[in-house]
C-alpha cells in the first residue's frame, strides 16, 4: 500500500469513528431530551452517563479533526512501533463497525418501548419485598443441575474422604458468617433494623400508600411482618401480570425494580384475588385498593391484597422504582 492510500484509509477510519461517537453522543442527548433516558438507567447512574456523553463528544471532534490533519502521514510514520492500520478484510471491518452503528440507528430511529409482562415471565415474580420468588418454569433443568452436583460431591467424597470434610466445613464457616446474627458488619443487621422500625411506623396505619419511593421498602416490611398487618387497608399501582397456572380470580399488580439499569430489572409482584380481575388484560395499568390477608402459593405464605377499589389508571412516566 502507497503512502497516500494508506494516508486515506486511515483518515477514512478516523472519520467513520469520530462521526460514531457523535452518534453516542446524539442518542444520549436525545434520551435526556425526551425524558425516556430513566427507562435504560437508574437515577443514580445518570452523572456517570452525561459524563460518557461528554467524553463521546470531546474524543469525536479530535477523531474528526484529527482525520482532516494534512500531517497524518507523519503519524504513520511515527516509528512508535505501532500499526495504525486497521487489519482484516472488508467484511471483517464491516462487521466490526456495525456493532457500534446498528445500536446508534436502533436508538436514534426506534420508539422507546418499556419492559412488560413478557420480561416478567422470562425472568420470574419476586412477590413482595422478593422473599420468595416464582421463577420461570424450569424445574427439569433445576433437577438436573441438583442431579449433576450431588453426583459431583459423591465422587470428591470418594476420591479423598478427608479434603472433602474438610472443604464442608469450610462452606459451614462461610454460610455462619454471612447470617444476620453473626455478622453485623454485613449490613443485615442493619437491614433488619431498618425492617424493624418502618413495621412499628407503619403498623400503626389504618390505610396504608405505597408510592414510587416507599414501595420497596414498604413490601419487604409487609413480608417479614406479615401477621402485623392483616386486617390493614393498602393502596398499590402497577401493571397486570398473570402466572401460567393461576385462575381467573388471581392476577399479580407488579413493578419492575431497578437498581443500576434495565439490565439488572427485577419484577416486585403482589398477589391480587378478586371474581372482577377475570376481564382485565394483562399490562393494563392499575390502582387498588383492598385489604391485606394471608394466603399459601406453591407452599410459601406471602400477603394476598382482596380489593376494596379497582381503577385502570394511565402508565406512569417513570414505571421504574428504585431502592432508596
Amino acid at each position: 500500500m502507497d503512502e497516500s492510500k494508506s494516508t486515506a484509509s486511515l483518515q477514512f477510519h478516523m472519520f467513520l469513528r469520530s462521526i460514531i461517537l457523535m452518534g453516542f453522543f446524539l442518542l444520549i442527548i436525545k434520551l435526556v431530551l425526551s425524558e425516556t433516558i430513566h427507562l435504560y438507567v437508574a437515577p443514580k447512574m445518570l452523572p456517570f452517563v452525561y459524563f460518557a456523553g461528554g467524553c463521546f463528544f470531546l474524543i469525536g471532534i479530535i477523531q474528526f479533526f484529527k482525520s482532516m490533519s494534512s500531517n497524518l502521514a507523519e503519524e504513520i510514520e511515527c516509528n512508535c512501533g505501532a500499526d495504525h492500520h486497521m487489519k482484516g478484510s472488508f467484511v471483517r471491518k464491516t462487521m466490526i463497525y456495525l456493532l457500534f452503528i446498528l445500536p446508534v440507528l436502533g436508538g436514534l430511529g426506534l420508539p422507546q418501548k418499556v419492559i412488560d409482562s413478557t420480561v416478567a415471565a422470562n425472568r420470574g415474580i419476586q412477590y413482595g419485598g422478593g422473599l420468595y420468588t416464582k421463577p420461570p418454569d424450569s424445574s427439569a433443568a433445576l433437577s438436573e443441575d441438583s442431579s449433576d452436583t450431588n453426583t459431583q460431591d459423591v465422587d470428591k467424597f470418594l476420591e479423598d474422604p478427608e479434603a472433602y470434610m474438610e472443604e464442608m466445613d469450610e462452606r459451614v464457616k462461610n454460610e455462619a458468617a454471612k447470617s444476620p446474627a453473626s455478622n453485623t458488619s454485613s449490613g443485615y443487621s442493619d437491614d433488619y433494623n431498618k425492617y424493624d422500625e418502618l413495621a412499628a411506623k407503619y403498623s400503626k396505619m389504618d390505610h396504608i400508600q405505597i408510592t414510587n419511593k416507599n414501595y420497596l421498602d414498604v413490601i419487604t416490611t409487609i413480608d417479614l411482618n406479615l401477621e402485623k398487618f392483616i386486617g390493614k387497608k393498602l393502596t398499590i399501582k402497577g401493571f397486570v401480570y398473570r402466572e401460567p397456572d393461576f385462575n381467573e380470580k388471581q392476577i399479580v399488580v407488579a413493578r419492575f425494580g431497578m437498581n443500576c439499569c434495565v439490565a439488572d430489572a427485577s419484577v416486585y409482584g403482589t398477589l391480587i384475588e378478586s371474581d372482577q380481575v377475570h376481564s382485565i388484560e394483562e399490562d393494563t395499568w392499575v390502582e387498588v385498593t383492598g385489604t391485606i390477608s394471608n394466603t399459601s402459593y406453591n407452599g410459601q405464605e406471602m400477603m394476598l391484597l382482596l380489593p376494596d377499589e379497582m381503577k385502570q389508571i394511565e402508565a406512569p412516566k417513570d414505571p421504574y422504582v428504585y431502592p432508596f
